[in-house]
């Protein structure tokens, strides 16, 4: 298994204060975007993404993400449906 130090997007946003330029974040979402859609043409759906179900390799601006936790994920064929529940229950009380 590959050593990420960098935690989750979730700790690596917060340890810059939820702020990051836009050219990174754009970084961020096209590499994210361009993962979905790389799985996507096996049929893999992935079902729970998150921050924290992203790893960043290091701490640093140029760190690479991960996406992770495929517990989740489903296959899915051309023309079926998925009708189940699926994703982490957040308690909003």
């Amino acid at each position: 298994m590959e050593l990420c130090k960098g935690g989750d997007l979730f700790d690596w946003l917060k340890a810059r204060k939820f702020q990051v330029k836009e050219k990174k974040a754009s970084e961020i979402i096209h590499k994210l975007a361009t993962a979905i859609y790389y799985i996507h043409s096996f049929g893999i759906v992935h079902r729970d993404l998150k921050p924290e179900n992203i790893l960043m390799s290091n701490m640093s601006d140029d760190a690479e993400l991960k996406l992770l936790d495929f517990g989740l994920s489903k296959i899915v064929g051309p023309n079926e449906k998925c009708k189940d529940a699926f994703g982490t229950l957040v308690n909003l009380i």
